[in-house]
This record gives C-alpha cells, structure tokens and sequence, in this order.
C-alpha cells in the first residue's frame, strides 16, 4: 500500500523562483499582465500541518523592490516567461 504525501511542497526555502500572479488568470485577457514574471527568492514554507486553513503555500521576497508577498504554488514558476 503506497501514501501520498499532500504536503510535499514543488520549492524549498532559498530556492529562486519566478512569481507570475496572472499567468493561468482566465478572466484577464491582457498578454502584458499575463507575462509579468518577477524574480523571487522563497522565504517560508507554509506547512498544511501546523494550519490547515493557511491559503497560501510560500511567502516569498521580489529581488527587484524587496517586497514580501504571501503566495500560492500556482504563481511561481521555476523558468520565467518573460522572452528575453
């Protein structure tokens, strides 16, 4: 018999992700809002464990101002969209 963990978190603490709040947002139909991508390191691992009513998964920092943000797996990606 195997288990699933439903916990198991995509990133850990210190791990560079890029934050994209709008890329799988369907009620935008903005091509700029869907490729805002910004560089952000993780800072927190919420864990499902200690609070299960937590909505968020990570609280990460946005290199570029240094603004800390409460976010969810969905809007961090491992490789910008950005085209460079």
């Amino acid at each position: 018999m195997t288990t699933h963990n439903t916990n198991a978190k995509k990133f850990k603490v210190d791990d560079v992700v890029y934050y994209e709040p709008f890329k799988d947002d369907d009620t935008i139909n903005s091509e700029i809002l869907k490729n805002i991508s910004k560089k952000s390191v993780i800072l927190e691992v919420y864990d499902k464990k200690v609070n299960r009513y937590n909505f968020y998964d990570y609280r990460i920092c946005i290199l570029e101002s240094g603004e800390i943000k409460r976010v969810r797996e969905k809007q961090l990606a491992i490789e910008s969209n950005k085209e460079n």
